[in-house]
Protein backbone atom coordinates (compact mmCIF):
# COMPACT_ATOMS: atom_id res chain seq x y z
CA UNK A 1 0.00 0.00 0.00
CA UNK A 2 1.35 3.30 -0.95
CA UNK A 3 1.23 6.50 1.31
CA UNK A 4 -0.32 9.30 -0.59
CA UNK A 5 -1.95 12.72 0.06
CA UNK A 6 -4.08 12.29 -2.73
CA UNK A 7 -6.96 10.22 -1.77
CA UNK A 8 -8.32 7.62 -4.55
CA UNK A 9 -12.14 9.34 -5.78
CA UNK A 10 -14.53 7.25 -8.01
CA UNK A 11 -17.17 9.00 -9.87
CA UNK A 12 -18.53 8.77 -13.49
CA UNK A 13 -19.28 10.69 -16.14
CA UNK A 14 -21.91 10.79 -19.42
CA UNK A 15 -20.32 9.98 -22.54
CA UNK A 16 -21.53 9.32 -25.85
CA UNK A 17 -24.51 8.32 -24.00
CA UNK A 18 -22.37 5.87 -22.04
CA UNK A 19 -21.98 5.98 -18.01
CA UNK A 20 -18.50 5.67 -17.77
CA UNK A 21 -16.62 5.34 -14.15
CA UNK A 22 -13.18 6.22 -13.41
CA UNK A 23 -10.95 6.91 -10.73
CA UNK A 24 -8.73 9.68 -9.96
CA UNK A 25 -5.83 10.57 -7.72
CA UNK A 26 -4.15 14.20 -7.68
CA UNK A 27 -5.28 17.59 -8.15
CA UNK A 28 -7.25 17.68 -11.26
CA UNK A 29 -5.96 20.64 -13.33
CA UNK A 30 -2.38 21.11 -11.72
CA UNK A 31 0.37 19.04 -13.31
CA UNK A 32 0.62 17.07 -16.46
CA UNK A 33 -2.46 15.29 -16.90
CA UNK A 34 -2.00 11.15 -17.37
CA UNK A 35 -4.98 9.23 -18.55
CA UNK A 36 -4.37 5.39 -17.54
CA UNK A 37 -5.80 2.58 -19.25
CA UNK A 38 -6.22 -0.71 -18.31
CA UNK A 39 -5.96 -3.68 -20.57
CA UNK A 40 -8.80 -6.21 -21.69
CA UNK A 41 -10.89 -8.17 -19.19
CA UNK A 42 -9.45 -5.38 -16.53
CA UNK A 43 -10.42 -2.27 -15.08
CA UNK A 44 -9.31 0.97 -13.72
CA UNK A 45 -8.06 -0.50 -9.93
CA UNK A 46 -5.05 -2.50 -11.91
CA UNK A 47 -3.55 1.25 -11.42
CA UNK A 48 -4.31 1.42 -7.51
CA UNK A 49 -0.55 0.33 -6.62
CA UNK A 50 0.57 2.97 -9.28
CA UNK A 51 -1.19 5.87 -9.65
CA UNK A 52 -0.76 7.14 -6.04
CA UNK A 53 3.27 7.34 -6.77
CA UNK A 54 2.65 9.23 -9.72
CA UNK A 55 0.30 11.31 -7.82
CA UNK A 56 2.79 12.49 -5.07
CA UNK A 57 5.06 13.07 -8.09
CA UNK A 58 2.43 16.39 -9.50
CA UNK A 59 0.56 14.37 -11.88
CA UNK A 60 -3.09 14.85 -12.36
CA UNK A 61 -4.34 10.82 -13.08
CA UNK A 62 -7.52 9.93 -14.53
CA UNK A 63 -8.24 5.28 -14.60
CA UNK A 64 -11.67 5.11 -16.69
CA UNK A 65 -13.43 1.87 -16.46
CA UNK A 66 -13.44 1.62 -20.58
CA UNK A 67 -16.54 0.82 -22.23
CA UNK A 68 -18.21 -2.75 -21.11
CA UNK A 69 -15.91 -3.06 -18.32
CA UNK A 70 -15.64 -2.55 -14.86
CA UNK A 71 -18.20 -0.81 -13.19
CA UNK A 72 -18.84 1.39 -16.72
CA UNK A 73 -21.96 1.03 -18.73
CA UNK A 74 -21.92 -2.22 -20.88
CA UNK A 75 -24.31 -1.28 -24.19
CA UNK A 76 -24.65 -3.54 -27.18
CA UNK A 77 -22.79 -2.67 -30.27
CA UNK A 78 -19.13 -2.15 -31.58
CA UNK A 79 -16.47 -2.73 -29.79
CA UNK A 80 -14.00 -1.78 -32.31
CA UNK A 81 -10.47 0.64 -31.87
CA UNK A 82 -12.72 3.46 -33.59
CA UNK A 83 -15.53 3.12 -30.87
CA UNK A 84 -12.67 3.09 -28.07
CA UNK A 85 -11.06 6.20 -29.19
CA UNK A 86 -14.20 8.29 -29.44
CA UNK A 87 -14.36 7.41 -25.74
CA UNK A 88 -11.41 8.45 -25.43
CA UNK A 89 -11.68 11.87 -27.11
CA UNK A 90 -14.82 12.42 -25.42
CA UNK A 91 -13.45 11.87 -21.94
CA UNK A 92 -10.26 14.03 -22.64
CA UNK A 93 -12.84 16.61 -24.32
CA UNK A 94 -15.11 16.82 -21.31
CA UNK A 95 -12.31 16.69 -18.54
CA UNK A 96 -10.18 19.44 -20.49
CA UNK A 97 -6.91 17.26 -20.27
CA UNK A 98 -4.63 19.53 -22.14
CA UNK A 99 -2.07 17.39 -24.41
CA UNK A 100 -1.95 14.22 -21.45
CA UNK A 101 0.50 11.66 -21.21
CA UNK A 102 -1.72 8.52 -22.21
CA UNK A 103 -0.22 5.14 -20.52
CA UNK A 104 -2.14 2.18 -21.15
CA UNK A 105 -1.25 -1.82 -20.03
CA UNK A 106 -1.76 -4.65 -22.20
CA UNK A 107 -4.83 -4.16 -24.82
CA UNK A 108 -5.07 -0.45 -22.95
CA UNK A 109 -1.38 0.28 -24.81
CA UNK A 110 -3.03 -0.82 -28.26
CA UNK A 111 -5.76 1.85 -27.88
CA UNK A 112 -2.93 4.54 -26.36
CA UNK A 113 -0.97 3.82 -29.77
CA UNK A 114 -4.36 3.85 -32.24
CA UNK A 115 -5.28 7.24 -30.03
CA UNK A 116 -2.37 8.67 -30.92
CA UNK A 117 -1.96 7.88 -34.54
CA UNK A 118 -5.77 9.03 -34.97
CA UNK A 119 -5.62 12.77 -33.15
CA UNK A 120 -1.33 13.31 -33.67
CA UNK A 121 -2.02 17.03 -33.50
CA UNK A 122 -4.37 19.29 -32.18
CA UNK A 123 -4.55 20.47 -28.05
CA UNK A 124 -6.33 16.99 -27.65
CA UNK A 125 -3.19 15.17 -29.44
CA UNK A 126 -1.48 13.44 -26.15
CA UNK A 127 1.77 14.62 -25.53
CA UNK A 128 3.53 11.19 -25.13
CA UNK A 129 2.60 7.69 -24.80
CA UNK A 130 3.82 5.06 -22.67
CA UNK A 131 2.91 1.35 -23.33
CA UNK A 132 2.92 -1.12 -20.54
CA UNK A 133 3.67 -4.44 -22.06
CA UNK A 134 1.27 -3.84 -25.17
CA UNK A 135 1.04 -2.32 -28.55
CA UNK A 136 3.70 -3.59 -29.99
CA UNK A 137 3.06 -7.07 -31.62
CA UNK A 138 1.08 -7.32 -34.86
CA UNK A 139 -1.09 -10.08 -34.17
CA UNK A 140 -2.59 -10.75 -38.29
CA UNK A 141 1.66 -10.30 -38.93
CA UNK A 142 3.11 -12.89 -36.81
CA UNK A 143 4.85 -15.84 -39.39
CA UNK A 144 2.30 -18.93 -40.04
CA UNK A 145 -0.41 -17.98 -37.69
CA UNK A 146 -4.05 -18.15 -38.65
CA UNK A 147 -6.92 -16.38 -37.12
CA UNK A 148 -8.67 -19.72 -36.01
CA UNK A 149 -4.91 -20.52 -34.28
CA UNK A 150 -4.92 -16.73 -32.37
CA UNK A 151 -8.73 -17.23 -31.33
CA UNK A 152 -8.18 -20.29 -30.04
CA UNK A 153 -4.95 -19.12 -27.95
CA UNK A 154 -6.32 -15.83 -26.71
CA UNK A 155 -10.18 -17.74 -25.75
CA UNK A 156 -10.80 -16.62 -22.44
CA UNK A 157 -11.67 -19.36 -19.40
CA UNK A 158 -15.01 -19.64 -18.73
CA UNK A 159 -15.25 -18.01 -14.92
CA UNK A 160 -18.67 -17.63 -14.64
CA UNK A 161 -20.52 -19.52 -11.75
CA UNK A 162 -17.02 -20.19 -10.19
CA UNK A 163 -16.92 -20.32 -6.34
CA UNK A 164 -15.56 -17.36 -5.02
CA UNK A 165 -13.30 -19.40 -2.61
CA UNK A 166 -12.08 -21.64 -5.35
CA UNK A 167 -11.31 -18.43 -7.23
CA UNK A 168 -9.38 -17.01 -4.75
CA UNK A 169 -7.63 -19.49 -4.30
CA UNK A 170 -6.59 -19.98 -7.43
CA UNK A 171 -5.13 -16.25 -7.38
CA UNK A 172 -3.59 -16.85 -4.16
CA UNK A 173 -1.07 -19.28 -5.98
CA UNK A 174 2.34 -17.66 -7.15
CA UNK A 175 2.42 -16.16 -10.73
CA UNK A 176 5.79 -16.95 -12.01
CA UNK A 177 8.18 -15.51 -9.26
CA UNK A 178 5.62 -13.59 -8.41
CA UNK A 179 2.99 -13.76 -5.13
CA UNK A 180 0.07 -11.90 -5.06
CA UNK A 181 -0.62 -9.80 -1.49
CA UNK A 182 -3.94 -9.26 -0.18
CA UNK A 183 -4.64 -5.86 -1.84
CA UNK A 184 -3.21 -7.27 -5.60
CA UNK A 185 -5.74 -9.95 -4.89
CA UNK A 186 -8.52 -7.56 -4.58
CA UNK A 187 -7.72 -5.49 -7.22
CA UNK A 188 -7.49 -8.80 -9.46
CA UNK A 189 -11.17 -9.69 -8.04
CA UNK A 190 -12.34 -6.19 -9.19
CA UNK A 191 -12.27 -7.45 -13.35
CA UNK A 192 -15.56 -10.11 -11.23
CA UNK A 193 -19.08 -9.53 -9.75
CA UNK A 194 -19.41 -11.28 -6.80
CA UNK A 195 -22.82 -12.98 -6.96
CA UNK A 196 -25.87 -13.68 -4.25
CA UNK A 197 -24.68 -17.22 -4.12
CA UNK A 198 -21.13 -16.56 -3.65
CA UNK A 199 -20.17 -16.99 -7.60
CA UNK A 200 -18.48 -15.02 -9.40
CA UNK A 201 -18.66 -13.74 -13.11
CA UNK A 202 -16.69 -11.52 -15.48
CA UNK A 203 -17.57 -7.92 -15.60
CA UNK A 204 -16.42 -8.06 -19.29
CA UNK A 205 -18.85 -10.54 -21.19
CA UNK A 206 -17.51 -13.21 -22.88
CA UNK A 207 -19.14 -12.15 -26.18
CA UNK A 208 -17.63 -8.21 -25.64
CA UNK A 209 -14.37 -10.00 -24.67
CA UNK A 210 -14.42 -12.35 -27.96
CA UNK A 211 -15.74 -9.13 -30.71
CA UNK A 212 -12.22 -7.12 -28.60
CA UNK A 213 -10.39 -9.98 -29.53
CA UNK A 214 -11.21 -10.14 -33.62
CA UNK A 215 -10.38 -6.43 -33.13
CA UNK A 216 -7.14 -6.72 -31.87
CA UNK A 217 -6.27 -9.47 -34.55
CA UNK A 218 -7.59 -6.42 -37.23
CA UNK A 219 -5.04 -3.84 -35.82
CA UNK A 220 -2.27 -2.82 -37.68
CA UNK A 221 0.36 -1.82 -35.15
CA UNK A 222 3.14 -1.26 -37.31
CA UNK A 223 1.05 1.49 -39.42
CA UNK A 224 0.20 3.21 -36.36
CA UNK A 225 3.73 3.57 -35.29
CA UNK A 226 4.21 5.02 -38.26
CA UNK A 227 1.59 7.78 -37.64
CA UNK A 228 2.23 9.19 -34.68
CA UNK A 229 4.08 12.26 -33.83
CA UNK A 230 4.66 12.14 -29.91
CA UNK A 231 7.10 10.45 -27.72
CA UNK A 232 6.98 6.98 -26.97
CA UNK A 233 7.83 4.80 -23.97
CA UNK A 234 8.14 1.39 -24.64
CA UNK A 235 8.03 -1.47 -21.50
CA UNK A 236 7.75 -4.74 -22.50
CA UNK A 237 7.75 -7.52 -19.76
CA UNK A 238 10.87 -10.00 -19.93
CA UNK A 239 9.59 -13.05 -17.77
CA UNK A 240 12.33 -14.83 -15.47
CA UNK A 241 13.82 -18.11 -16.82
CA UNK A 242 13.04 -20.83 -17.10
CA UNK A 243 10.38 -20.11 -19.22
CA UNK A 244 7.80 -22.88 -21.56
CA UNK A 245 8.51 -22.93 -24.86
CA UNK A 246 5.11 -21.44 -25.78
CA UNK A 247 6.23 -18.25 -24.42
CA UNK A 248 9.39 -18.32 -25.61
CA UNK A 249 7.98 -18.30 -29.03
CA UNK A 250 6.20 -15.19 -27.73
CA UNK A 251 9.41 -13.44 -26.62
CA UNK A 252 11.16 -14.04 -29.78
CA UNK A 253 7.87 -12.37 -31.55
CA UNK A 254 8.29 -9.79 -29.01
CA UNK A 255 11.92 -8.97 -29.85
CA UNK A 256 11.31 -8.69 -33.19
CA UNK A 257 8.17 -6.80 -33.45
CA UNK A 258 10.29 -3.87 -31.52
CA UNK A 259 13.02 -4.19 -33.72
CA UNK A 260 10.75 -3.03 -36.29
CA UNK A 261 9.24 -0.45 -34.14
CA UNK A 262 12.54 0.79 -33.67
CA UNK A 263 13.19 1.70 -37.26
CA UNK A 264 9.99 2.77 -37.71
CA UNK A 265 10.28 5.42 -34.71
CA UNK A 266 14.14 5.18 -33.94
CA UNK A 267 13.12 8.39 -31.11
CA UNK A 268 10.86 5.65 -29.45
CA UNK A 269 12.94 4.70 -25.94
CA UNK A 270 12.42 1.14 -25.17
CA UNK A 271 13.42 -0.60 -21.77
CA UNK A 272 12.62 -4.09 -20.47
CA UNK A 273 11.18 -4.59 -17.35
CA UNK A 274 12.82 -8.04 -15.43
CA UNK A 275 11.95 -10.45 -14.19
CA UNK A 276 8.33 -9.54 -14.49
CA UNK A 277 4.73 -10.79 -15.42
CA UNK A 278 2.53 -9.23 -17.77
CA UNK A 279 0.72 -7.11 -14.68
CA UNK A 280 3.76 -4.97 -14.39
CA UNK A 281 1.11 -2.52 -12.32
CA UNK A 282 0.69 -5.04 -10.04
CA UNK A 283 4.54 -6.64 -9.73
CA UNK A 284 6.76 -3.36 -10.34
CA UNK A 285 4.21 -0.12 -9.27
CA UNK A 286 7.38 1.50 -7.94
CA UNK A 287 9.45 0.41 -11.28
CA UNK A 288 6.81 1.39 -13.08
CA UNK A 289 6.12 4.65 -11.37
CA UNK A 290 9.83 6.01 -11.66
CA UNK A 291 10.28 5.27 -15.57
CA UNK A 292 6.47 6.94 -15.73
CA UNK A 293 7.65 10.23 -14.09
CA UNK A 294 11.03 10.35 -16.09
CA UNK A 295 9.07 10.47 -19.10
CA UNK A 296 6.91 12.90 -17.99
CA UNK A 297 9.00 15.47 -16.94
CA UNK A 298 11.27 15.24 -20.12
CA UNK A 299 7.98 16.05 -22.07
Amino acid sequence: MVDSQYPQISSYLLLNDLRVHYLRWGEPGRGQPVLLLHGLASNARIWELTAPILAEAGFDLIAPDLRSHGLTDKPVGDLGFTTYARDLLALITTLDLDHPLIVGHSWGAALALDYAARFAIGPRAPAGIVLVDGGVIQLNALPGVTWEEMQQRLTPPRLAGTPLEDFLERINRPWGNWQPDDQAQQIILGNFEIREDETIAPRLRFEQHMQIVRAMWEFSTFERFAQIRCPALLLPARPSPPVSPQDQDFLSAKEASLEKIIKLKPDAHLEWILDSIHDIPLQHPHRLAQLIIQFGKNL
